[in-house]
């Protein structure tokens, strides 16, 4: 009769349990291991591509799937060997659960390489249609590089930002090239290559983007690099900057 009762009061639950806890709390660990799937996609992108675009993922997202998949893993390890999982893998499928429907419920910002293009080029545009202003202004642009740059950090879109394999954020340049046509060494996906004549009254600009984790220049519909180009033209009156570049 003794030996009756410890059985029953110290003794393993029963596999139908054991099976209904189970399978309680795995589905429980789908929330976060899906929630996170986004996350760890980005995460191997980010880190097998030169560059890449989008704010990096979200540890409490990646750390709630981890804590999920150790519990959820531990729980079918113990279902298996028909032996009781412990209470610190039940923990850590709620802990991963809490953590991703208090802190990780907004959808991450949209990370897409053409989105990312598209701001790129409308900040190198808001450049241009600025210096096409000056130079209609005062008949000429500056020929060295700091006023151009200065224009590009001020007019930089936030959804322009590129970042490395380190998630640091690549900052946007301005590098003169020689002539229209000339190449930059090392390019980054960023960069403006500028070109401007002697006498500061033409210039022309050509915008670095990014194609499948590595730099190339934007190019159109036709397949020939955009070219942003100002030449004065003393006949045509003279522009009105972008609103947002007026001081």
């Amino acid at each position: 009769m003794t030996a009756v009762v410890r059985s029953r009061e110290g003794g393993p639950s029963s596999w139908g349990l054991r099976l209904v806890h189970a399978g309680v709390f795995l589905a429980l660990s789908a929330v976060p291991l899906g929630a996170a799937l986004p996350e760890w996609r980005h995460l191997l992108d980010a880190l097998s591509r030169s560059f890449h675009v989008g704010a990096p993922p979200r540890g409490v997202l990646l750390l709630g799937s981890v804590a999920a998949a150790v519990g959820a893993a531990r729980l079918l390890v113990g279902l298996v060997l028909r032996r009781s999982a412990p209470l610190w893998a039940s923990l850590a499928v709620l802990a991963g659960l809490g953590g991703t429907l208090a802190l990780g419920r907004e959808p991450p910002a949209a990370r897409s390489e053409q989105r990312a293009n598209l701001a790129i080029l409308a900040s190198a545009r808001r450049v241009h249609l600025e210096m096409v202003q000056r130079l209609q202004t005062r008949a000429e642009v500056p020929v060295e590089t700091a006023p151009w740059q200065a224009l590009l950090e001020q007019g930089l879109r936030a959804d322009a930002r590129v970042r490395n394999r380190t998630f640091q954020a690549v900052p946007p340049r301005v590098v003169r090239v020689e002539a229209p046509d000339s190449r930059v060494e090392q390019p980054t996906p960023g960069d403006v290559w500028l070109f401007v004549s002697p006498d500061g009254v033409t210039f022309t600009l050509r915008v670095v983007g990014l194609e499948q984790g590595q730099p190339a220049l934007l190019r159109d519909d036709t397949g020939e690099p955009v070219v942003l180009t100002g030449l004065f033209n003393p006949d045509l009156p003279a522009a009105e900057p972008p609103a947002s570049l007026l001081p």
